[in-house]
């Protein structure tokens, strides 16, 4: 293992999903984010495919795979997306495929966001709704669930993929992308045990190949950006969270082209 014996005490949700600073308002986040995020927010990996070159196209191309992964056709399917950030994916699922979606998010400034962002009137179906509410509060059956690398940074993964299996009714599809670990580090655990616990739990389990190029050139967009705008982040953020920052992103990159970490996106179905 490479990591510095600095790095060694760090969760990987402190390296990959800076929280919010305290006395830092919920706007001063988002307009950070602003700063080296694509323009619909996504706090996540991209999917580089051939003939994909920017971080936005590349965030857009991950989610039309997700979503089109999950079959989002049937009417009156209702989505759960766990870990939504600052709402963007679940938005797209609910205009493009009118489907109803519940977003879920411990994070204040993105439930802030994303509340903004739900038209004024939803007099119809799709709604969609976010909640600052973690997964283990919610209890209300659905019939699809993603998790975009939010798995990572819970703490009681063994319990997540036997509550996602509880919530889903009959004909349910899940799908999560999630870094993993061949050596548990940083809460990161290794394939093997997320397919344990799936099949543990009663999911058939489908794995895409190694993702980890696609998050490296996702983290690097996010360095590239943060540089370009130092002055501005600085000025929203200070020095130190900036640097430290750039720092985490950078490490993180490193750790996933040196195959310490890895990344897959998973289809879980019901047996």
């Amino acid at each position: 293992m490479i990591a510095s014996k600095a790095m060694a005490s760090m969760d990987w949700i402190d390296l990959l999903n800076i929280r919010q600073s305290k006395g830092l308002p919920v706007d001063v986040e988002t307009s950070y984010a602003k700063l080296y995020m694509d323009p619909d927010l996504h706090h996540s990996s991209g999917y580089f495919c051939e003939g994909v070159a920017t971080l936005e196209e590349a965030q857009k191309k991950k989610v039309d795979v997700i979503l089109e992964r999950l079959r989002l056709q049937e009417p009156s399917l209702k989505l759960l997306d766990i870990g939504c950030g600052w709402g963007a994916t679940a938005l797209a699922a609910a205009n493009r495929y009118r489907v109803d979606v519940t977003g879920i998010t411990i994070g204040q400034y993105q439930h802030a966001y994303a509340q903004s962002q739900i038209p004024d009137r939803q007099t119809a179906a799709p709604l969609v709704q976010f909640r600052l509410q973690c997964w283990e509060e919610f209890t209300e059956p659905v019939d699809r669930i993603i998790c975009v690398n939010a798995f990572e940074n819970f703490e009681n993964k063994e319990e997540f993929l036997p509550h996602c299996r509880r919530l889903l009714r009959a004909g349910g599809r899940m799908v999560m992308l999630a870094v993993t670990a061949d050596r548990p580090i940083f809460r990161v655990v290794p394939l093997g045990r997320v397919i344990e616990w799936a099949e543990r739990a009663g999911f058939n389990v489908d794995i895409s190949p190694s993702l980890a190029r696609d998050y490296a050139l996702t983290l690097d967009c996010y360095v590239s950006n943060l540089r370009v705008c130092r002055n501005e982040a600085i000025a929203l953020v200070g020095e130190s969270r900036f640097a430290r920052q750039v720092d985490y992103y950078s490490r993180c990159a490193d750790f996933l082209r040196s195959g310490i970490n890895d990344m897959f996106e998973f289809t879980f179905t019901l047996r």
